[in-house]
């Protein structure tokens, strides 16, 4: 008499006639793989549930969950292959074998998110459908509401698990479909988030500049004329600023702590990855010429020789628009990126110019394996210096 019994019924699944246990076999290219089991139950699952590639913990999981098998409850059609991983497994992979490849403050930044995820770290990838994300959004704005904070919306936390969801089906499971829609964006927001005018009139950034400081002035007036971005400015080093070629090289950016806002650490390239280079005018070069003789380590602006806080510079720009008359219409420090761009575009009527001032990734084509600043950059940030600094000086005979 054989010792098994094949289980017709049960494909791969033998019962041993000398002890009563189930022997459970599964091929996987061709090499096979086999265990015993005391109830059928966990047979017919340690099949459903097998692969090599699993870890011993989350296959241990799907063994506990092997109840859904034998239940009366109607199918609810899975998201991709079940092979046995929580959501909770996959976000433990996915800090452990992706995140450290990515800049440090987009790691916090994902990280940061924890809360938000939470909930969803005890349901099965193949649970992670569209309705499941409808309830979740729906329970964290109940409880955001009640809040009453800052929020205006979740679009931000949705964008961080949309690329964890997408990071598991392009490594893991190629049948999972993200569950993550643009109804979820709209159902997460809380309350209208308003826009905030960050386009000052040339007379308007003039009057700015001069309830300014000196220190504060040289400071915004170089955002101003490289359109940078606010960290671009704080970060910038003595080394990237070439008196003989006239061009500020855009590549070290400070780092801000996300919630106390204190320098972190120094970056080595901008925020699209790519350095960029801007023809140093004159009121640059004034400007240069008078910081870096007080330049230290490395820093072109400091404070004692201290990278400068972002709250610094936030408190310096917030009270000379009060001292101005303009505030609250403006506020914080992406004014300057945002005023340039606009000035540049009504002093030289061109579009190209106002794209080489920003330098964007996706409409500079002529600057993208450029080591100088484009013609466009040098003809938009000269002109627009002439402009202002010509209604500076009407200004002055008006006033006097």
């Amino acid at each position: 008499m054989s010792r098994y019994t094949k289980l017709k019924s049960y494909k791969g699944i033998k019962k041993d006639n000398s002890n009563g246990r189930y022997l459970a076999v599964k091929y996987i290219n061709k090499k096979e793989y086999s265990k015993k089991f005391d109830s059928l139950r966990d047979a017919i699952n340690w099949r459903a549930s097998f692969h090599p590639s699993l870890a011993p913990e989350v296959l241990e999981n799907s063994l506990k969950d092997s109840n859904h098998i034998f239940s009366n409850k109607p199918q609810v059609k899975l998201n991709g292959e079940d092979l046995g991983y929580y959501f909770n497994d996959v976000w433990k992979m996915y800090k452990e074998l992706y995140l450290p490849s990515l800049e440090k403050s987009s790691q916090e930044h994902r990280l940061a998110k924890e809360s938000f995820l939470g909930p969803l770290m005890s349901h099965k990838m193949v649970e992670m459908t569209a309705n499941l994300i409808d309830v979740h959004v729906a329970k964290q704005k109940n409880v955001a509401s009640k809040i009453n904070g800052r929020r205006h919306s979740f679009d931000d936390d949705l964008k961080v698990l949309k690329a964890i969801l997408n990071w598991y089906r392009q490594n893991y499971d190629p049948l999972f479909m993200n569950p993550v829609l643009p109804r979820h964006k709209t159902a997460g927001i809380i309350k209208p988030n308003k826009r905030k005018n960050k386009k000052m009139k040339p007379e308007e950034v003039i009057a700015f500049f001069n309830q300014l400081e000196l220190f504060w002035r040289d400071f915004a007036e170089t955002q101003f004329y490289m359109a940078a971005r606010v960290s671009e400015v704080a970060g910038m080093q003595v080394s990237s600023v070439d008196f003989f070629e006239k061009i500020i090289t855009v590549s070290h950016v400070a780092v801000w702590d996300r919630v106390s806002k204190q320098f972190s650490y120094l970056k080595e390239f901008p925020k699209n990855g790519e350095e960029r280079y801007v023809f140093m005018n004159e009121r640059l070069a004034d400007i240069m010429n008078r910081r870096i003789p007080n330049s230290k380590n490395g820093y072109v602006f400091h404070q004692s020789g201290d990278p400068l806080r972002y709250k610094q510079i936030q408190y310096q720009y917030n009270s000379a628009l009060k001292r101005a008359g303009l505030f609250p219409e403006y506020s914080s420090t992406h004014i300057m990126r945002h005023s340039m761009g606009t000035i540049t575009r009504r002093v030289t009527g061109s579009l190209d110019a106002t794209q080489a001032v920003t330098g964007h990734k996706d409409i500079r084509m002529a600057q993208h394996y450029a080591s100088l600043p484009s013609e466009a950059n040098k003809h938009a940030v000269t002109e627009v210096q002439k402009f202002m600094f010509d209604l500076e000086e009407n200004t002055k005979i008006a006033d006097s």
